[in-house]
């Protein structure tokens, strides 16, 4: 494997952004060994949690990284006093939906944000997850 003398500029803004996030404490990674397999963000906004960016690298999908991913992001956010989860979709791709939906999300809306469609989904925090947390 030939290895490039530099990051190419899309990669190094998007590892900047990333760096960002985590320095701002809302940026989370899954890692096997000291690779990066996985990546989200996670914020509050008033009561309502926000999960954003889930990704799992291809050759590490199909190993429940992204729904330890999401379950962490759901005992954060109803440790944050979160009453409800939003997600949204890019590109309303099916596989995602369908992750979601496993996950208990449900479809609220379709958007279209710079010509691309957005599916949102929700996902109630239960009062049994939340007295669980208080214990």
């Amino acid at each position: 494997m030939k290895k490039l003398s530099r990051t190419p500029a899309a990669l190094e803004e998007g590892l900047g952004k990333i760096s960002r996030h985590i320095q701002m404490g809302n940026q989370y990674v899954a890692l096997v060994g000291d690779t990066v397999v996985g990546t989200m963000r996670v914020s509050l906004h008033g009561q309502v949690g926000v999960i954003a960016r889930v990704a799992v690298r291809q050759k590490y999908r199909g190993r429940r990284i992204g729904t330890m991913l999401v379950d962490y992001a759901e005992n954060l956010l109803s440790h944050m006093n979160a009453k409800r989860i939003e997600i949204e979709v890019y590109g309303a791709v099916e596989d995602q939906i369908s992750f979601y939906e496993r996950a208990g999300y449900i479809e609220i809306k379709r958007i279209e944000r710079l010509g691309e469609e957005i599916v949102v989904m929700q996902k109630e925090l239960t009062e049994e997850l939340l007295e669980d947390e208080e214990e």
